[in-house]
């Protein structure tokens, strides 16, 4: 009998495990795309391997790329600077990140 409690706990804590992992997506501007073949691609291709990112979902058309990613592995600000160092484009949040940032800050 005790080697079914243990299975129960393993279960337990793999599902809380994976409740902590949140997926957030976030929408970056990125500025500098000059085509619409091999620039998304250099995006993609200079995140996509990163750890805690899930998926890269890149726009020419709108110049922004949709990013899923692992909050407890990666936050939004080292994608950005990420990929901003691999692609030289200029990359940030579409959000107004300031705002929250005092918000985070201060609590108000």
């Amino acid at each position: 009998g005790n080697n079914k409690m243990k299975r129960i706990i393993l279960v337990l804590s793999l599902v809380t495990a994976l409740m902590n992992a949140k997926e957030v997506v976030k929408t970056y501007n990125i500025d500098g795309m000059m085509c619409g073949m091999n620039c998304p691609t250099k995006v993609v291709n200079s995140i996509i391997d990163v750890e805690g990112v899930k998926s890269c979902d890149v726009s020419f058309e709108n110049s922004n790329a949709v990013i899923t990613f692992d909050d407890a592995k990666i936050d939004e600000q080292t994608i950005a600077k990420t990929i901003a160092n691999v692609t030289y484009y200029k990359v940030d949040l579409e959000t107004a990140k300031k705002v929250s940032f005092w918000t985070r800050l201060f609590g108000k």
